[in-house]
């Protein structure tokens, strides 16, 4: 019998495949994927990589690969660890909901290597006695129907989300023997002790400035030459660190300049802005929803924030019907609703 520990990794995209394939370049586990849309292509001919960390590489596959979680459930392969790495539209599916068929609780830690805040509190209402880990990638990485380009080199923070429901020393066990199982010579993975401490680091970039370039069309730069940093994005980013002073979270005091200087030199288009530009659904909810509901809980005032939100929502409600995800009524029902 295998001594080796079981990973499922869901999402074999730009960045999941390069996660995958660090995994199993360190060889320590029995590595399956589950892949969606490239399913057919990747079943028969495996992934094309071309990677500033690993190298080229054609005809990569894992052990197993799996067209959806149901089949990667029918295996009966109790996980060590599920790693998620698809994008969290917590709007459209309920992460806790999408890995349920795939989760044994108290054995499977899950690993949430995806954008966004306080992502762990839903799984831990799910699976109070399961791990839940955060992992922060820095990584340029794309993929054109299987064929993977890994631009940027592969860093990685992780962490534990703090369920409340278990030993802190267990939750840092778990979190130092998946690192052990994915970090290599190649790679840049690390454990940081604070996963929410860095989260909310994160979210003075993504609440403020990834939002503001959605809405508006521009990239950072143009942003700050049309006045839109200092009017909007800069007085969002005092309100999110209000948000953490409130949650017993201190962040830097040049945050603020660190951040804003982050792009410089670049006419950068956020993450947001390319995904509003190429019809693609937003993380909304994972990047504001949930801070909001988080300042609420503390009654920390947010009003940039929560207009940002509640425009974005709009545009979200467009790109759902331009995706087809719902069909508007052929003649608009008209309410008897009187507004003041």
């Amino acid at each position: 019998m295998s001594s080796k520990l079981n990973v499922l990794l869901i999402g074999a995209g730009g960045v999941g495949t390069i996660v995958a394939y660090g995994i199993d370049f360190v060889g320590k586990s029995n590595l399956s994927i589950v892949v969606r849309r490239d399913y057919e292509r990747v079943k028969d001919k495996g992934y094309s990589i071309d990677s500033v960390d690993y190298g080229s590489l054609s005809g990569w596959k894992p052990q197993k690969i799996y067209s959806d979680i149901d089949a990667a459930a029918d295996s009966r392969t109790p996980y060590n660890f599920v790693v998620v790495c698809t994008k969290n539209l917590a709007d459209i599916v309920k992460m806790e909901d999408l890995v349920e068929p795939v989760i044994t609780p108290e054995i499977t830690s899950i690993v949430l290597m995806q954008n966004g805040f306080d992502l762990g509190r839903p799984f831990f209402t799910k699976y109070p006695k399961n791990v839940v880990i955060s992992g922060v990638s820095h990584i340029g990485s794309h993929n054109h129907n299987g064929s993977i380009v890994q631009t940027q080199n592969d860093k990685s923070l992780i962490s534990y989300f703090d369920n409340p429901n278990l030993e802190k020393s267990l939750q840092e066990a778990e979190t130092k023997k998946f690192i052990s199982i994915y970090s290599n010579e190649k790679n840049n993975c690390t454990y940081f002790p604070d996963a929410k401490w860095y989260r909310y680091r994160k979210l003075v970039y993504n609440a403020t400035l990834n939002t503001v370039c959605a809405l508006t069309g521009v990239d950072t730069g143009r942003l700050e030459l049309s006045g839109g940093l200092e009017s909007l994005s800069i007085p969002a980013m005092h309100e999110v660190i209000a948000i953490a002073k409130a949650d017993d979270v201190e962040l830097p005091g040049d945050v603020i300049n660190a951040v804003v200087h982050s792009d410089d030199g670049d006419w950068f288009e956020p993450s947001m802005r390319v995904d509003v530009k190429k019809g693609n659904l937003l993380e909304l909810e994972v990047i504001l929803g949930n801070l909001l509901r988080v300042a609420d809980e503390l009654q920390v005032d947010a009003p940039i924030l929560t207009v940002l939100y509640n425009l974005l929502k709009v545009v979200q409600f467009r790109l759902k019907e331009s995706q087809g995800m719902f069909k508007l009524p052929e003649k608009r029902h008209v309410k008897d609703k009187i507004y003041k």
